[in-house]
């Protein structure tokens, strides 16, 4: 899709994952006529389910069609078009477009990587590594979505950094356990550590503050959309325990939750920190003064 010259009129998304509604916001935003195709009942299935009605509502804003729980059956080519035939329900539709985007998952391209006589262990092409990061194979190193886990760049930069420590015997200086995940449709999402929703099938007593971003006033100015920012923490001890984010920018906000959480921060004490006005930031002030 990134090396196409000329922007297709009509497309077609064949999954609501992360990477498909993207891509759904970015074409949608240069002005495409955009279809996403979701087996699953929602956008983005891996997260709470608040985000992916959210992000659906704001999608149609955006003239975006939306079908979840519909599979498709087959793409035929009609007369310069594609044709997206799919089942929705017990009902079958189809729907015509430009270009088709494939966006169902990936898998490791290791294929013919390694000579025979220094092959590392894999499983379904993926390179098995320890914690760390050697391959079964002295002196060969793998790092990223190549061994699996959390398919993110600055998780790959973590390990890389933690990898090279490990290589001249020193202690891991990044903690890869706690991982900011980022979704950039318009308005962004970005999250770090558990949800309240994780929190109750954990049976953890916590805590939920809930700010809604039409109250910050760099939303307004922006005229951005409605959008929250959720902060989770131990209901005893105040520890932030995650951090749910929807708004602008929120994809340079979780950082600071981030280090929160990594660093056993509480509430009070992100609380004392002021935060510039105008700002989307400020909104993190507001929130956990609250």
């Amino acid at each position: 899709m990134l090396a196409l010259e000329t922007r297709p009129e009509s497309l077609v998304i064949v999954g609501g994952g992360v990477i498909g509604v993207e891509f759904a916001s970015l074409y949608a935003n240069l002005g495409t006529k955009v279809t996403i195709i979701e087996a699953l009942d929602r956008l983005l299935a891996n997260m709470d389910r608040e985000f992916g009605q959210s992000l659906k509502m704001g999608l149609k804003k955006q003239n975006v069609e939306t079908h979840t729980s519909a599979r498709l059956n087959e793409i035929k080519s009609t007369g310069g078009k594609l044709s997206c035939v799919y089942t929705e329900g017990e009902t079958e539709a189809s729907v015509e477009c430009d270009a088709v985007l494939i966006a169902v998952g990936r898998k490791p391209n290791t294929e013919g990587l390694f000579s025979p006589c220094c092959e590392p262990e894999t499983e379904r092409g993926r390179v098995l590594v320890n914690e760390r990061h050697e391959t079964s194979v002295p002196g060969v190193w793998a790092i990223g979505d190549v061994t699996g886990g959390i398919q993110l760049a600055h998780m790959a930069s973590g390990e890389a950094i933690n990898a090279v420590a490990a290589m001249c015997e020193k202690q891991p200086p990044i903690d890869t356990k706690v991982v900011p995940n980022c979704v950039y449709t318009s308005p962004e999402i970005a999250t770090v550590g558990i949800s309240a929703q994780d929190a109750k099938k954990q049976g953890l007593a916590v805590t939920v503050k809930k700010y809604v971003m039409t109250a910050n006033g760099k939303t307004v100015l922006s005229r951005g959309e409605r959008g929250f920012i959720t902060v989770v923490s131990d209901a005893e001890t105040g520890v932030i325990l995650g951090a749910q984010m929807l708004c602008e920018r929120a994809t340079d906000m979780i950082g600071e939750f981030a280090s929160a959480v990594t660093n056993g921060l509480t509430v009070d004490a992100l609380a004392k920190v002021i935060r510039p006005h105008p700002t989307f930031n400020e909104a993190v002030w507001e929130l956990l003064r609250s």
